[in-house]
């Protein structure tokens, strides 16, 4: 089993093929470049543990490379490698977010070393976006909780607001998931929740996110999105709702539907807590009505 990703970036090929040997003994799978542009599309399609960088790139040089593969991977442990004249350009190098420097010919006993800490930094890296990720998830479906929406929401209005740029978002309920903890059960009910939510996930765009409000409602981001748009994403939401079978693979087959209200900036509120009223308001004059159907602010 590999105990990591490297990548080493040398234009020269005895050096670059002597050090990939000697990390790949070390128990990694490694990568080679020869040149800064191979190294930024392999540093693009891949993630590497460490990245070792030659200093002495022709075209564009090592220092310049550097802050683009940190640009693309900020977390990837940078080694810089040049002869021993050239400490000055090493120590900028550490300057500009390298992790460590090497003497070239590398040798085995300095390699270990920078090895084994920058694979420790990988897994403290790991580790903690583990555990943000955990923070900020909540704890039965894979959607956001709530603490992270008010923080979120912030930042998305304020970046709006900054850059006069719409952004939308949809308040949605659950229509009669009591029926479901009425006839099969809580659990049943709280499956309903996880399914929905990764229903819901799977529809969405990468900046789109899906929060959980609170017990069946939740709320769906829509950076750059107007009015217009958001009404069909809602729709298209709703409709998937309605044609899904929850519980499936329980030997169940339940159909449910959904309300969806609609906030846009600047249009229905400056404020987090404007949106989040005018979206809600909207939901619930649906399931008023008709349920399965998304609204608007009243004109």
């Amino acid at each position: 089993m590999s105990k990591g990703r490297v990548l080493v970036v040398d234009e020269e090929r005895g050096g670059r093929q002597q050090l990939a040997k000697l990390i790949t003994g070390c128990g990694f799978k490694v990568d080679v470049a020869a040149s800064a542009e191979v190294a930024r599309k392999k540093v693009e399609g891949n993630s590497y543990d460490a990245v070792f960088l030659d200093l002495m790139l022709r075209r564009i040089g090592g220092l310049e490379l550097l802050p683009q593969i940190l640009r693309i991977r900020p977390d990837v442990s940078v080694v810089v490698m040049a002869g021993d004249g050239l400490l000055e350009s090493r120590m900028n190098a550490v300057k500009l977010g390298a992790l460590h420097y090497l003497s070239k010919p590398v040798e085995q006993g300095a390699l270990d070393g920078v090895l084994r800490n920058c694979m420790e930094r990988s897994r403290l890296l790991q580790q903690m976006a583990q555990l943000k990720q955990t923070t900020l998830l909540d704890d039965l479906t894979i959607a956001f909780n709530r603490r992270h929406l008010d923080a979120y929401l912030g930042e998305e209005l304020e970046r709006s607001r900054r850059y006069g740029r719409t952004f939308s978002m949809l308040f949605f309920d659950m229509d009669r998931l009591k029926t479901v903890n009425d006839r099969f059960g809580h659990l049943a009910g709280s499956r309903v929740l996880r399914e929905v939510a990764q229903l819901i996930q799977d529809k969405l765009r990468k900046s789109d996110r899906l929060f959980r409000y609170g017990g069946d409602e939740f709320v769906v981001t829509l950076p750059e999105t107007g009015a217009e748009g958001a009404l069909r994403v809602a729709n298209r939401l709703r409709r998937a709702v309605r044609t899904y079978r929850f519980l499936a693979t329980e030997e169940r087959t339940v159909s449910l539907t959904a309300s969806f209200g609609i906030a846009t900036f600047p249009r229905d509120g400056s404020s987090q807590e404007e949106m989040i009223r005018v979206a809600d308001q909207a939901m619930y004059r649906v399931k008023a009505k008709t349920r399965d159907g998304v609204a608007a602010r009243e004109a």
